[in-house]
């Protein structure tokens, strides 16, 4: 159709973040078919995600612990320090560093980008 000169476009209905129309009702599916299903390679690569994620989170608090025993042991049965109240910022501020660098540890060992990182290798290579 042409107006003043001008071609005239046709109002299409807002898309959703479904693929469907904005009129469709919340339980209404999209006109593409059944949702996306996970490959073998996304669903393993998850599986070694999460894995690796929880060993990461035991590592790190083995390393805290370890951290802290150390520190504990060194301090007040090698070295025979007594336990005094006046130092008792300096020993909780050593106990902040060992969470500090138990967080480091859980943060390193957390793979975000492992499947991604996996995938567009897989891809790269495929080509």
């Amino acid at each position: 159709k042409r107006q003043d000169g001008a071609v005239a476009m046709e109002m299409q209905p807002l898309k959703s973040a479904e693929g469907g129309d904005a009129a469709d009702g919340p339980g209404t599916r999209p006109r593409g078919g059944t949702k996306k299903e996970k490959s073998v390679l996304q669903a393993k690569l998850t599986q070694l995600a999460v894995q690796i994620g929880k060993a990461g989170l035991a590592m790190s608090a083995i390393t805290v612990i370890i951290l802290v025993l150390y520190f504990v042991i060194e301090t007040f049965v090698v070295q025979g320090r007594p336990w005094l109240a006046e130092c008792a910022p300096v020993y909780v501020q050593y106990w902040v560093k060992f969470f500090i660098i138990g967080v480091t540890v859980l943060v390193v060992a957390v793979p975000e980008g492992l499947p991604l990182a996996v995938t567009i290798s897989l891809a790269y290579s495929v080509k």
